[in-house]
């Protein structure tokens, strides 16, 4: 008897920790969040983040339910913070999205607009956008005033559409941003940026700078405009002697513009692995053996020889100048050759 009522007592106090709360069971309906710090891996998709954080890189599934605060720029190296859960795929899923976004902002001429349609390109940040078009790369300002409620957020490699005006700093500015989901880059011509036109041959000049280049052609010198939708993707290097082809259109100032350069003579550089654990980065002047491929860069410890390669970053030096001062980081390649993972212009 005694134990019967044992039994019956401890059935009465389990039932009473239930009811009081002394005894609670795991909800397998509400999920438990972690929060992740870190910025953003140059592996990022429009379906998935990739964090790098102290303890390694964490991927992270973005939904249509995920918030995003402050955050619109999900490109490399920028500084986020992600509250995720783990889905029923036992994925993290971020449910929240946090950034430090913030960009500047300049008088802007709206009444002169154009439309252009494009990817982003690597180089990107929160304030200049590096939109590859039909006809070259065009670099655009992107402002507080710039609408981006038309886009969740912008990674390389995604297609776009932006609406922009000439600044009074001379840049192009994103009026607007908007998802274009498998549209073919092509621009406007309204305003004369990236705008196709007349393709000429020649030999470049002594004197040519970042913003002038002097083309000898059989029909004597030309003096082309370079500025900031130039495509010099074809042509890094822009050294005396060195043979080009020109595209350029005629521009509202009444002077040549180059919207396209093509090295003539540069050959395609076999691919070759890269070991980032010996990366070094150097400064010095670029001499005149240099060509398309590969970097003469005369350093306080002698002439070295650097691969160029079309990983290689260009976002803060779009061409390389005879004397012109850089600094280089690179990583030893494969081949024993150091080869340049980003030029920055001294």
């Amino acid at each position: 008897m005694k134990k019967i009522n044992a039994i019956y007592l401890s059935v009465i106090l389990l039932l009473s920790c239930v009811v009081l709360g002394l005894v609670r069971f795991p909800a397998r309906t509400a999920a438990a969040e972690i929060t992740y710090s870190g910025t953003v891996s140059d592996k990022t998709t429009a379906d998935k983040l990739y964090l790098s954080t102290s303890g390694g890189t964490v991927e992270i599934k973005l939904d249509s339910s995920t918030e995003i605060v402050n955050a619109r720029f999900l490109l490399p190296g920028n500084s986020v913070t992600a509250n995720c859960y783990t889905g029923s795929d036992e994925y993290w899923h971020a449910s929240k999205i946090t950034g430090n976004s913030s960009v500047g902002k300049v008088a802007i001429d709206t009444s002169n607009k154009a439309t252009v349609k494009g990817t982003i390109a690597k180089g990107t940040t929160e304030e200049l956008l590096y939109l590859v078009v039909e006809n070259g790369t065009m670099q655009i300002k992107i402002d507080e005033s710039t609408d981006v409620s038309a886009v969740k957020f912008l990674i390389i490699g995604k297609t776009i559409q932006v609406v922009v005006a000439r600044g009074s700093d001379a840049y192009m500015h994103a009026l607007s941003i908007s998802d274009v989901a498998g549209a073919s880059a092509s621009a406007g011509s309204s305003t004369g940026v990236a705008a196709s036109g007349s393709g000429i041959s020649g030999t470049v000049e002594k004197g040519t700078t970042t913003s002038l280049l002097y083309l000898n052609t059989s029909g004597g010198t030309m003096q082309i405009v370079l500025d900031l939708a130039t495509d010099v993707s074809a042509s890094r290097v822009l050294l005396p002697g060195q043979k080009v082809t020109v595209n350029f259109y005629r521009g509202s100032d009444a002077w040549n513009h180059a919207s396209r350069i093509v090295n003539n003579t540069a050959t395609a550089a076999p691919e070759v692995s890269l070991d980032s654990g010996a990366r070094i980065t150097v400064s010095g002047r670029v001499t005149g053996d240099t060509t398309e491929n590969t970097l003469f860069l005369n350093t306080s410890g002698g002439v070295m020889q650097i691969k160029l390669d079309a990983a290689t970053n260009f976002s803060r030096c779009p061409v390389l100048l005879l004397d012109k001062n850089i600094q280089v980081t690179c990583d030893r390649g494969s081949d024993e050759y150091y080869h340049a993972v980003s030029i920055i212009a001294n």
